[in-house]
């Protein structure tokens, strides 16, 4: 890269890094304007323009990429991540292995194929692949360098096994389901966890300690990754384990819940309409709240709770003017407040964050609102998840549409809500609260 390519990226990268995603745009339009390297800088404007959410564009301009230089395999493997959101599958998958082709050893490519492999439930050839997520340059960080091997299935004969969380919070919750399987073959099982998620955890079968991440390590033989437990149990369709629940709330947790919530008037529903804002996606699964606020009309039978933790500042100010809708984001610690008051839910409606995976993980009946295109572990067009048996998936019919779902949501919350009636205490025979 030479010195005005370098200077011109800088005013891109810099507001980009700082997350102010609309001045990066502006500036990497005036790079392609000034006429300097063309094609690259059309790259960087697709790239921003994907994580802005403007996927239209960014095929445009990775597509206008790819012709003025046809073989740069990261421009190919952008370009199909932008035709998959749209839509455009065959288009996504020529490009994906057109970037293969150009380097098969590209990271970020054999990510995007083993993602969509995933996606189609080809879980054999998706689990093997899934190992490149570690060199590509936005997770490189997320491999930790032990010394000691990574344990990818054989005999551990009385071993002492590290697993440890990598990624985010959902992540965690949905893979620790394997550390009972790790030590049924007979290992030492430690679980290195984010402190957020440890208090939720103390109860986990064979775990003989639990480190929070950050923490001194003790001595250890083996070690594997939360997500590489799949590759090591060659997990496929029809094995997963979905045994449920296999997370328990500390009772403690639970009785200070009951006694903030007292006495029920009706239907209990827990929601949350969006999640980390830092989140590469999150323009994608979290629904803002102008658009959600509709399906918390003041109902005598219904009581909305707040499950999330992160309430944005001007959903703040929208929440404070709906006193009926009991938002207890200030008084969750960690999840095992959160997996308490999920608990006590006759059903949680959530996006795409790491309360549906509590709420499956718990057994609670949990509806996940998805965009059209959502993460690999809801696969493809199911209504149904073989990870959690409790949650339903409703998901856009086509992309961006959320009041189609919003408007299913309200019509199953309306008939949950008859069928219960509202009389306080009374509850379906299927939604039974702990």
């Amino acid at each position: 890269m030479n010195t005005s390519v370098e200077a011109l990226y800088e005013t891109i990268r810099l507001p980009m890094d700082a997350g102010q995603l609309d001045d990066a745009i502006a500036a990497a339009k005036q790079a392609v304007a000034s006429g300097v390297d063309d094609a690259f800088f059309l790259y960087v404007l697709g790239n921003t323009q994907f994580k802005s959410g403007d996927y239209a564009a960014a095929a445009e301009n990775l597509t206008a990429a790819t012709r003025l230089n046809p073989y740069r395999a990261e421009v190919f493997n952008d370009l199909a991540a932008s035709l998959f959101v749209l839509g455009r599958e065959a288009e996504g998958l020529v490009c994906l292995r057109r970037a293969l082709d150009l380097q098969p050893d590209l990271p970020e490519a054999r990510e995007t194929d083993a993602i969509w492999l995933l996606r189609y439930g080809r879980f054999r050839e998706g689990w093997r692949k899934f190992d490149a997520r570690f060199q590509t340059s936005a997770n490189h960080r997320l491999r930790r360098p032990f010394s000691q091997p990574q344990w990818r299935g054989e005999p551990l004969h009385g071993q002492t096994i590290l697993l440890h969380a990598e990624q985010g919070f959902g992540d965690t919750l949905q893979f620790v389901r394997y550390a009972p399987l790790v030590a049924s073959r007979g290992a030492r099982v430690l679980l290195e966890v984010y402190p957020g998620i440890r208090p939720l955890l103390g109860r986990i079968p064979g775990v003989a300690q639990i480190i929070d991440t950050g923490q001194p390590l003790p001595p250890f033989d083996l070690h594997c990754p939360l997500l590489s437990l799949p590759l090591a149990f060659q997990t496929e369709f029809d094995s997963i384990p979905a045994t449920v629940p296999y997370l328990t709330v500390p009772e403690e947790r639970m009785a200070i819940w009951r006694a903030k919530l007292g006495p029920r008037t009706g239907l209990r529903v827990g929601v949350a309409w969006s999640g980390n804002p830092q989140h590469r996606d999150d323009v994608r699964r979290s629904i803002p709240f102008d658009r959600f606020r509709g399906l918390l009309a003041d109902r005598p039978e219904i009581e909305f709770h707040v499950v999330q933790t992160q309430i944005r500042q001007p959903d703040r100010a929208a929440l404070a003017g709906m006193p009926h809708v009991r938002n207890h984001a200030g008084g969750l610690r960690d999840f095992a407040d959160t997996g308490a008051l999920v608990s006590l839910m006759d059903v949680v409606i959530s996006v795409d964050t790491a309360v549906v995976h509590l709420a499956g993980a718990l057994d609670r009946p949990v509806w996940a609102l998805l965009a059209h295109l959502a993460d690999w572990r809801w696969m493809l067009q199911r209504d149904d998840s073989p990870w959690y048996p409790s949650a339903t998936l409703l998901r856009q019919p086509c992309r961006g549409d959320w009041a189609s779902v919003l408007t299913d949501v309200a019509k199953r919350l309306t008939e949950m809500a008859d069928g219960n009636g509202a009389a306080p205490g009374r509850r379906s025979s299927a939604f039974s609260v702990p």
